[in-house]
């Protein structure tokens, strides 16, 4: 006798079944489909790499990589629920596919190994939910985000699998199944049955009626997908498959801008881009973007999971059965969703997007939302307007002249206007020009320029603002107005590379003027020291037992990846003790300047940047290092405010004293 079982056993519930599991996928295709009309209304955006999508897509998904699934309670977690639930969508459509279309797919070998993994993924399954379960209510009940649709889900699997499990054991019990041990958890159930005392008799009554109530609740589940959190399963995949091929965080490109009043920015659900919209289905609301978000922590009104879960409650709404259509043409975005503080009080950092596992865009979104505010008078802040005046007019923050004297402890600047070419064109940037603090770290790196005897110029008066901060404050019209004049000046002369201690400027002169036709070889400065260093023209005298605390800046380090250079090159002083913080590297705490902060004038009582000097102050470091121009300014205020005798320098400092 071949082993096997019957299809349909004690029940002839088949047509019911058949008839009601059309239902369930008409209402499943419906939702679905609802989701995907509703991200097509974005404009779209196209990918390229499809072919390396794919690989890198499954082996995230396949392996549930560490970098996605954080945690190796969770990881486990995740890939039991994951494996269990494909496992048994398997064995589910083998054993339909037999009785559909009467192919034996369901006989001998195949179905006692079949048996025995939907039995050993089934209760993987319920190990996987008993796991989430006690992640959400127990272990984390403080949790606010958790609703009623969480905690049905959990319960609906559960019960699946419990009846699944009952029905089972019924039948091993009922039939006395020859191949029982193939099926270890029905038999296991069999057993509690037989201990029970239940008749035979009763066995196959309960078994009716329980596999009516299993039904329901599968085909309800399968029915409920797209109308709950469990659609992210879809919606999260198809995310990290279309993840930026780049580790870069760049924003969407604007092209053809006129000089019109043409909103440049993202005013309305449509105007979103297709995946930005399916961005709010995608996130599941696990909470890891807003810890360690600046603004979050010093008390500002922005939570990247707020702002999500917001824009998608209003999606649901403007795409209901029952919205009000002439509303949902004129409702804009802004203040009616997401306020104008909250969109402000981003500092583009970084750091909600490298936490987050299903790779959601927030920096793009939030820029995108604050273009949309350029074509409003009232969209701006009063300083932030007159920073835009002043770049506009003098081509710098402060609407200064620039006077190349104020370098005068430099016997001579040499200018590149003078000099036509030149190996190493140092951008000096808005801060090293015009900022008192950040002029000496321009002074110290032309002193190690020509200690080293490196052919260098500056462009001088030539150099305008990069425009980090204004793109990144949504004035994308006077940013590229910028890019376009500085990719002209700079295409003008002849050198080999561009050199600047400000990672803004650096990541705007790297990232953002390709866009513009200005492609270039740009260096950080601690990645050229370290050059000069290792070439050996710089040479490095004892420190006396100095204790550094590096900090990590967010442009030059989550944007760029641009960890270890700083760290070698105070290395590389003799007697330098190199401390870190707590949260370095990724997951190092923004000082608070970044995305146009730096420019606005709303102090908030427990900023980043204080946190920052706290922190390095439990170091008990004497030096609080940084390789940021912004950080410096920042940070600097921060040791004063506090009375702190923690010192603030750029590395370049360090490494000139040390000569």
């Amino acid at each position: 006798m071949e082993a096997t079982r019957q299809l349909f056993w004690n029940t002839n519930g088949k047509g019911l079944m058949y008839f009601l599991a059309l239902i369930s996928f008409v209402i499943f295709i419906f939702g679905c489909s609802k989701k995907i009309r509703n991200w097509l209304q974005g404009r779209p955006i196209g990918y390229d790499d499809l072919g390396l999508r794919f690989i890198t897509f499954f082996s995230d998904i396949i392996k549930h990589d560490k970098e996605i699934f954080f945690g190796t309670f969770r990881r486990f977690m995740h890939l039991v629920v994951f494996y269990g639930l494909i496992m048994l969508t398997i064995g589910t459509s083998v054993i339909a596919i037999q009785d559909h279309f009467g192919i034996p797919l369901f006989y001998g070998m195949n179905y006692l190994i079949l048996s025995l993994l939907m039995d050993l993924f089934g209760l993987m399954t319920m190990i996987g939910i008993g796991m989430a379960t006690y992640k959400r209510y127990i272990y984390k009940l403080d949790h606010e985000d958790y609703t009623l649709d969480d905690a049905l889900l959990l319960i609906l699997v559960f019960l699946i699998l419990i009846t699944g499990f009952i029905l089972e054991g019924l039948r091993i019990y009922a039939t006395n199944d020859p191949w029982a041990w193939w099926s270890p958890v029905g038999l296991a159930f069999s057993e509690l049955i037989r201990i029970s005392g239940l008749s035979v008799l009763s066995a196959l009554t309960g078994y009716a009626i329980l596999w009516y109530f299993h039904m329901l609740l599968a085909l309800g589940f399968i029915a409920y997908i797209p109308y709950s959190k469990l659609f992210h399963m879809f919606a999260s995949a198809l995310n990290i498959f279309l993840k930026p091929s780049s580790p870069f965080r760049g924003l969407t490109l604007v092209n053809n801008i006129s000089k019109e009043g043409k909103n440049l920015g993202v005013a309305r659900l449509e105007d979103f881009t297709q995946k930005q919209l399916l961005e709010l289905d995608a996130c599941i609301s696990c909470g890891r973007c807003q810890k360690g978000c600046p603004a979050n922590i010093s008390g500002s009104p922005l939570s990247p999971r707020v702002v999500i879960r917001n824009l998608k409650r209003y999606s649901i709404q403007m795409n209901s059965f029952f919205k009000n259509k002439d509303k949902a043409d004129n409702h804009s975005i802004i203040d009616n969703v997401i306020a104008k503080e909250t969109l402000w009080s981003c500092t583009t950092c970084g750091l909600c997007e490298d936490k987050c596992p299903i790779q959601i865009e927030h920096i793009k979104r939030i820029v995108d939302m604050r273009r949309s505010l350029i074509t409003e008078s009232w969209g701006y802040q009063p300083e932030v307007q007159k920073v835009f005046q002043n770049i506009s007019q003098s081509g710098n923050p402060w609407g200064l002249r620039l006077d190349v004297k104020y370098l005068a402890e430099v016997s001579q600047v040499p200018l590149l206007n003078e000099k036509k070419q030149t190996d190493i064109l140092y951008w000096v940037g808005c801060f090293g020009s015009y900022e008192s603090r950040n002029m000496k770290v321009s002074q110290v790196m032309f002193k190690l320029l020509e200690k080293a005897g490196v052919d260098y110029a500056i462009l001088g008066r030539e150099e305008k603002c990069c425009g980090d901060s204004v793109r990144r404050l949504g004035n994308e019209r006077l940013f590229q107005q910028l890019a376009l004049e500085n990719v002209y000046n700079l295409n003008q002369y002849k050198f080999k590379t561009i050199v600047t201690h400000c990672p803004h400027c650096y990541n705007t002169l790297k990232n953002d003027y390709p866009q513009f036709g200005g492609h270039y070889r740009v260096l950080h400065h601690s990645e050229y020291i370290l050059e000069l260093i290792k070439s050996g023209v710089l040479e490095l005298k004892v420190a006396n037992n100095l204790r550094v605390n590096y900090h990590d800046p967010c442009y030059l380090g989550r944007y760029n990846s641009i960890y270890n250079a700083p760290r070698d090159v105070l290395s590389s002083i003799p007697g330098l003790e190199l401390v870190e913080m707590k949260n370095n590297r990724a997951k190092a705490l923004c000082c608070g300047a970044g995305g146009g902060r730096i420019w606005m004038e709303d102090i908030k009582e427990h900023t980043t940047n204080s946190i920052l000097v706290i922190n390095a102050q439990k170091n008990e470091a004497d030096i609080l290092a940084s390789a940021c121009s912004l950080c410096l300014t920042t940070l600097s205020d921060a040791v004063k405010t506090m009375d702190s005798e923690l010192i603030c320098q750029d590395i370049a400092e360090i490494v000139y004293n040390a000569l």
